[in-house]
């Protein structure tokens, strides 16, 4: 599907809202690329114009539906007035350039906000936030509270002198005799308590209990912990770590061809495309034949323009197939792509003259 890009216009001076839709990508992280058409210095920074490519990364990208909204500030917004149509771009982290369009710039008011002295040499800028409003004074403490004047401590009584001890003592009187029947008492007693003294003993330790030990049960075996099931991870997840270890064009090439042959089309979709903008010329015909109108491929959107741009860099790089493709998209268009039957002749023509069979062949099946 085709990016599609709108530009509104907010009502601060120098602030804009860039929706794209047919984006097929996560929010966090994207960043933009710029260019004008005019002049040596074409790619925009946010110190200004330059010559090579700049990515800027805005504070916030919101995803509203099938809409990504990246905000935009004066940076971008001040130095883009007059502009009339600009070429954006946009990268999406670890898996490359996810989307190019052409949008048209409406006038709108500038800040006046630009500081063009400064300068960043970084590929991917981090646009410049407002300055946070500086927070209120704290409130002035409330004055100490007068200390209480002290208590006077009470005098002291006067002087008393003990008082004599009154009570009356009383003479010891002498216990009066024990009899014998208290003796007898005594003794009746003792025996009683041995009598059942032995008694415990016998009942306790002595006789043999009826009664079977109860014998505690044993545990059950703990049973192990069921590990949790893990989510399978996306295609994207996949890619992206793959391409965290800095493949080269060929080997990224090679692992893609991979994933098609164990069917995971979306795995190798992102990694030809990120091979074919390292300028590998067969990943080129790769990512192009899954935007290809005439052989649409289940799960996929043909897309002409960008299959017939992919194609255009593989037959101007001197690939046969590449020219024999492009011309046959060209002759039959598609997938919004407009029939050209002058410039599919003139792609076939190429592609013949390198001895390319087929492309001999649809040649001469064109109308004279």
């Amino acid at each position: 599907m085709a990016v599609r890009a709108i530009v509104d216009p907010q009502p601060e001076p120098g602030h804009a809202v860039l929706r794209l839709a047919g984006l097929e990508a996560a929010p966090e992280g994207l960043a933009l690329s710029i260019q004008r058409q005019q002049g040596p210095d074409s790619h925009l920074g946010d110190d200004g114009w330059r010559r090579t490519e700049t990515w800027l990364q805005p504070d916030r990208v919101e995803r509203r539906g099938e809409e990504f909204a990246f905000h935009l500030g004066p940076e971008i917004c001040d130095r883009l007035a007059g502009i009339a149509t600009v070429r954006v771009r946009v990268r999406e982290p670890d898996i490359g350039v996810v989307g190019t369009t052409v949008v048209a710039w409406p006038t709108m008011l500038t800040s006046g906000a630009i500081d063009p002295s400064r300068r960043l040499d970084d590929e991917t800028l981090r646009l410049r936030r407002p300055p946070a409003a500086a927070p209120p004074p704290a409130p002035e403490p409330p004055p100490p509270a007068p200390e209480p004047e002290p208590t006077p401590k009470p005098a002291p009584p006067p002087f008393q002198p003990p008082r004599p001890d009154l009570r009356a003592s009383r003479a010891l009187e002498p216990p009066p005799p024990s009899s014998g029947r208290t003796g007898w008492l005594i003794a009746a007693l003792v025996l009683v308590a041995l009598a059942g003294g032995g008694y415990h003993v016998w009942a306790t330790y002595l006789q043999k209990p009826d009664t079977p030990v109860a014998v505690a049960p044993t545990p059950p075996a703990p049973t192990p912990p069921v590990a949790e099931a893990t989510a399978p991870k996306t295609a994207r997840d996949i890619v992206g770590e793959y391409l965290a270890t800095k493949p080269t064009p060929e080997a990224m090439l090679a692992k893609g061809r991979e994933f098609a042959k164990a069917g995971n089309g979306a795995a190798a979709f992102l990694v030809f495309r990120r091979s074919a903008e390292s300028g590998n010329v067969p990943a080129e015909l790769e990512y192009a034949a899954y935007l290809d109108p005439l052989a649409p491929r289940p799960g996929f959107t043909p897309d002409g323009p960008r299959a017939a741009e992919w194609y255009e860099r593989a037959a101007l790089a001197g690939s046969a197939e590449g020219q024999r493709k492009l011309g046959l998209l060209l002759a039959k268009g598609g997938g919004g792509l407009a029939p050209d039957p002058a410039k599919a002749r003139t792609w076939l023509q190429q592609a013949a003259a390198q001895n390319d069979a087929e492309a001999k062949k649809a040649l001469d099946a064109l109308p004279k």
